[in-house]
């Protein structure tokens, strides 16, 4: 992700922090995680000495003729940044409450079922003809913890997915599908009026998170993380509707309660369905204080177009059962590309609940990991 006047955040404040290392006829820049126009000057200096394109925008060739610089120069890498937590954030453990099972250092080991996948060498992108073929997960053991999250007496329920082995330095963030409409019937009968209902927790837990969003994301290329928020009954996200800065915090807290199993240098992000409402605003809220490297919109709800900030990558994907069968920047997953797919005679009975409630949800989000 390019960093550019007007951006704020962390990453700016490692910018600002690096470049006093370098010598300047500047003034010295306050540590303030604001690129405001002495930032852009320091960097538009940089770029004019080391003969590179003086726009003021840190990409990638600058970032690295910056972090070379400062290696030959001997000055090593700055500290990080620390993080300001919000004040009124708070987290804590309920895996025991919920599930009945004493975590250490604040998780449990869990088992994961093998889940079906797409076989990615066999995948032609925008070519709809395309059918590829299908492979299977090999049944994985990682470590899951269920956290309450809240600000200002508001909380809800997070499930946190860790692979084991050495922590992972990216977070998968999980946004499932709204819980109104036919939906919510189901779950009014699971005590959603209570975000932190157990009967709630562990529908999510083994439907979306055990059953399909873990499974695909321990079984991407990048070593990561998955945090997936359980939605309640009003504004179903809580705090982390609009906050950016509370989301922050909430990882930075999972990581000291979980012993540094995990950090976040990179983000990703998923919306599934109707979620892409929340979507939307969510990302938006969390842009500026975190470094969103990709994001995946799967079978958005047609209504709302996925005008979603991103960072390097997005990944978007349609089934054609959600009331469009094209939308630019989408890869249409209809009907033919199935066609190997283990239950792919389903869709002769329901095309809906086979490639909308069964296809895009097990296959796409492992599909835009393995394809970014």
């Amino acid at each position: 992700m390019s960093l550019s006047i007007g951006m704020s955040g962390t990453k700016v404040s490692e910018l600002q922090t690096r470049l006093n290392l370098l010598p300047s006829i500047l003034a010295r820049l306050t540590v303030d995680g604001k690129f405001g126009p002495k930032t852009h000057a320091r960097v538009m200096e940089f770029q004019r000495a080391s003969k590179l394109v003086p726009d003021g925008v840190v990409g990638p060739k600058t970032l690295a003729a910056l972090l070379d610089l400062i290696a030959k120069l001997g000055l090593g890498a700055p500290p990080p940044t620390p993080l300001a937590p919000s004040s009124t954030a708070s987290v804590r453990s309920i895996t025991e409450f919920v599930l009945g099972m004493k975590p250490v250092d604040g998780l449990i080991q869990q088992t994961f079922p093998p889940v079906g996948l797409v076989d990615v060498a066999t995948f032609k992108a925008g070519v709809e003809s395309n059918a590829p073929l299908f492979t299977f997960t090999s049944l994985k053991v990682a470590r899951l913890g269920i956290f309450a999250a809240g600000k200002n007496g508001v909380e809800r329920a997070v499930i946190l997915v860790v692979p084991n082995g050495a922590p992972p330095n990216r977070v998968m963030i999980g946004i499932g599908h709204g819980f109104g409409g036919n939906a919510m019937k189901e779950y009014q009968a699971l005590g959603w009026d209570d975000p932190l209902s157990p009967a709630l927790i562990e529908f999510v837990l083994l439907k979306h998170v055990i059953k399909r969003w873990a499974p695909q994301t321990l079984a991407g290329k990048r070593p990561m993380a998955l945090m997936h928020i359980v939605r309640a009954a009003g504004v179903e996200l809580g705090p982390f509707a609009k906050d950016g800065a509370f989301t922050r915090d909430v990882l930075t807290q999972l990581r000291a309660l979980t012993a540094n199993a995990f950090s976040f240098d990179a983000v990703e992000a998923f919306a599934y369905s109707s979620g892409i409402g929340d979507f939307n605003p969510f990302l938006q809220s969390v842009s500026s204080t975190l470094n969103v490297a990709a994001v995946y919109n799967i079978d958005p709800h047609p209504a709302i177009q996925a005008g979603t900030p991103a960072g390097g990558v997005r990944k978007q994907y349609l089934s054609g059962t959600t009331g469009a069968t094209h939308m630019a920047g989408f890869e249409s997953l209809l009907m033919p590309r199935w066609t190997n797919e283990p239950f792919y005679a389903m869709g002769q009975l329901d095309r809906f609940q086979y490639l909308h409630n069964h296809c895009l949800p097990q296959y796409a989000l492992h599909l835009g990991i393995q394809t970014s």
